[in-house]
């Protein structure tokens, strides 16, 4: 018998694996299921697509996004699809796995996620996944990178973003702050801003996600940003610079305020440590300058420190799978 260690960052936008073995895997996290017999047909009567795959072929397609904040949405066919996202990268993660072999696993979910979104990740899983710990998503960024001293954590995903104070043993309630301002936050504010801006460009939510992705910034851009959009099917530069810049400070800005509220809230000896060893992750810590932004609003503090990760898409899940391989069994059952 065979035991396979998984680190899994499950994320509103894209999951992703690490293994034991070496593996790394990621996917969006969205399923699609087919609307009618011919859309079935096309696909070669596959009851669904994931992924990539599955939004090249959205418009024969019911699309689901099953988790919103990264817990498990309130819609149709939500859990069911966590679980087929879940059950998909554990599966291409370990294609040799015997019937005798075991998976243990953790499981990154938002810093404050509730019992009930815990236990239900807990349900879609215990048919393929033998020994489970759900764990904060910014505690497993700090695991993957050793920072058990006064360490702020700052994870910015798409549904939200996450902040964990870690000082030396786990997380309080106390220590951690999950916001709803991230990446679709983002995403939404751009295309209200161009769209007020461009009224009759054509958008979607995969344009969006692209600019922001390839052009996100904080600081000052030192060229404009020129987007080629179509309106009526027409092509057509687009100056966005501003636009993007604006959006970007905005969420920024949220994430300082949650930053400053887990600073001052510190133990007074501890706070210069504290703004002086932040560590910011998730697909957020792209957007260029957002480490220089944060230094900024510490300066009524006393100034402070930000660096962002090397490994964004990784690091959340490297940090799941270093916890999974290192705590005790006896721990298991305690940790959250």
């Amino acid at each position: 018998m065979t035991i396979y260690y998984l680190g899994i960052d499950l994320g509103t936008s894209r999951t992703s694996i690490s293994t034991s073995t070496g593996k790394r895997l990621t996917t969006r996290s969205c399923v699609g299921f087919p609307k009618d017999l011919i859309s079935s047909k096309r696909f070669g009567n596959r009851p669904y697509l994931l992924g990539d795959e599955a939004l090249d072929n959205r418009l024969g397609l019911n699309i689901i996004w099953p988790l919103s904040e990264g817990i498990i949405a309130d819609v149709d066919r939500a859990l069911e699809s966590t679980g087929l996202i879940l059950k998909h990268l554990v599966a291409e993660s370990i294609p040799d796995k015997k019937p005798a072999d075991k998976i243990y696993a953790a499981i990154g979910v938002p810093a404050q996620a509730n019992l009930k979104n815990k236990k239900a990740i807990i349900d879609v899983t215990k048919s393929f996944i033998d020994k489970i710990l759900i764990v904060s998503e910014p505690f497993a960024v700090g695991y993957s990178l050793d920072k058990f001293d006064e360490t702020l954590i700052v994870d910015i995903g798409a549904g939200t973003s996450d902040l964990c104070r870690i000082h030396g043993s786990l997380p309080t309630e106390e220590d951690q702050i999950s916001i709803p301002k991230a990446g679709n936050y983002l995403d939404g504010l751009l295309e209200s801003k161009i769209l007020s801006r461009y009224p009759s460009v054509q958008l979607s939510k995969r344009i969006i996600t692209n600019i922001k992705e390839k052009y996100g910034f904080v600081d000052r851009a030192s060229d404009p940003i020129i987007v080629t959009l179509t309106e009526a099917g027409i092509p057509k530069d687009y100056d966005l610079t501003d636009v993007i810049h604006e959006s970007c400070l905005a969420l920024t800005d949220a994430i300082c305020e949650s930053i400053q509220k887990l600073v001052a809230s510190f133990d007074p000896e501890f706070q210069a440590k504290l703004r002086n060893n932040i560590i910011v992750a998730g697909g957020g810590s792209r957007l260029r300058g957002i480490d220089f932004a944060i230094e900024k609003s510490l300066k009524v503090y006393g100034g402070g420190k930000a660096t962002c990760v090397h490994d964004a898409e990784f690091c959340g899940c490297n940090g799941c799978l270093k916890m999974v391989l290192e705590v005790p069994e006896s721990m298991w059952d305690s940790i959250d």
